[in-house]
């Protein structure tokens, strides 16, 4: 291999680390010869097209590199994550469940073959393979991140608010580790956090746009209308109007008539009001936004 050619691999690899797909494939255009045929060249060009969300195309490349140089750990991580991604699971399950009987214990390999779980509704299977990922990178980013995502899929918030604080801690860099944290942080109650943890994550990823819509909300609902509506925001609605009714035919039983219409009232115009408000809230933020 020619030096030229070594050098071309090497930037693809410095802008993949640094997350510059679109620049990993500029790179890996004026390769030629066995240059182009490097398994280097297959894992960065399906890592790219995989982080640009062309997963299809990913998957065709990664799998022309494996039939060309055999099974590769990394290479299967990859081509998992991109099944993954097209909702292809069983296909996904088969590359993670490959690339582990090569290394049973590559942290990456057992996170990403967790995510396949939890796509698959198998939230308990995930932890496990999660907590075995831990005990050989305690430290990982990737692993604070993935435990956060356990926890929000078996309901646990405060578990996911201190996963991910702990990914944030790793790399206060990290948007996806950002994302999380905001989200965790609604649903905690600490509406302030989430705004500023999405609102980075959006910043970082302008064209996703689930975020940008997450972030969105997080904005409208630190809008000072939206004060008296956030102490009933973590409850569920039913038991809301439940323990309001509660309330009324308690007083009324009591023998506080007059108490009892008052707090009626009351709730009656708290209801008008958290009807009314957040949709005007919620166009007023959408016009500032922009759409």
């Amino acid at each position: 291999m020619n030096d030229p050619s070594e050098a071309r691999l090497r930037m693809a690899a410095h802008w993949l680390q640094i997350g510059r797909p679109e620049r990993v494939l500029d790179e890996l255009q004026g390769l030629s010869g066995d240059a182009a045929v490097d398994y280097r060249a297959y894992l960065f060009r399906g890592a790219a097209l995989h982080a640009l969300d062309r997963n299809a195309e990913a998957i065709d490349v990664l799998r022309d590199g494996l039939t060309l140089h055999g099974p590769f750990p990394a290479m299967l991580y990859v081509l998992g994550s991109s099944l993954r991604s097209e909702g292809r699971l069983p296909e996904a399950e088969a590359a993670f469940l490959q690339g582990l009987s090569l290394d049973p214990n590559d942290p990456d390999l057992l996170i990403g073959y967790a995510h396949v779980c939890l796509a698959a509704g198998q939230a308990a299977k995930a932890s496990a393979l999660v907590e075995r990922a831990a005990s050989h990178a305690p430290e990982s980013v990737a692993v604070s991140a993935a435990r956060a995502q356990v926890a929000f899929a078996l309901g646990k918030d405060r578990d996911m608010h201190r996963h991910s604080t702990e990914a944030l801690a790793h790399d206060p860099e990290d948007p996806n580790a950002r994302a999380l944290h905001g989200t965790a942080s609604m649903l905690t109650g600490d509406s302030r956090s989430g705004y500023r943890s999405l609102a980075s994550a959006a910043a970082a990823q302008p064209g996703d746009a689930d975020l940008r819509a997450a972030a969105r909300e997080a904005k409208m609902f630190n809008h000072p209308l939206m004060l008296p509506l956030r102490p009933f925001a973590r409850f569920n609605p039913l038991v809301v109007w439940v323990a309001a009714v509660a309330v009324i035919y308690g007083l009324r039983i009591a023998g506080l008539g007059p108490l009892s219409f008052a707090f009626a009232m009351f709730w009656l115009g708290f209801c008008v009001y958290s009807w009314v408000v957040p949709p005007l809230v919620r166009r007023w933020i959408n016009r500032k936004w922009g759409s």
